[in-house]
């Protein structure tokens, strides 16, 4: 299972989240919020005790991603975006993140009082949070 970690309570995050559901027409990627006990549950299994809230995670074959790696190796899984993501994943990390954090620092104002659209039916099956 290949699990996304995000801030439930971000706007951006939730509209990055949205993103992926549209173009995940595999159903590869399930759902877990950073503060629901499912996401928190998964991340202390991975030696993360203390996640920040500013940073997306993806746990993918028991390995687990974060910041722009993660970003990046969603996008390899997306079609349309494999190539960019790829040849993004040759930039070094500490440029990738650097980038990933001015954005992670914004991301309340990006999205401010926007409005989360809410996952179908199907779609919610595939969030974590909802099995708790």
């Amino acid at each position: 299972m290949i699990v996304i970690l995000y801030d439930g309570e971000c706007s951006f995050c939730s509209a990055t989240i949205q993103f992926v559901l549209k173009r995940d027409r595999e159903g590869l990627f399930h759902f877990a919020s950073i503060q629901s006990e499912a996401g928190r549950r998964l991340l202390r299994d991975h030696g993360v005790d203390d996640p920040g809230l500013d940073t997306m995670y993806l746990l993918e074959d028991g390995h687990l991603s974060e910041r722009s790696t993660a970003a990046l190796r969603i996008g390899k899984r997306l079609p349309r975006y494999r190539i960019l993501s790829a040849l993004g994943l040759w930039v070094p990390r500490f440029l990738r993140d650097w980038c990933y954090n001015r954005v992670a620092r914004n991301r309340y104002r990006l999205r401010d009082g926007e409005s989360c659209q809410f996952p179908t039916e199907e779609q919610r099956a595939r969030f974590l949070d909802h099995r708790d």
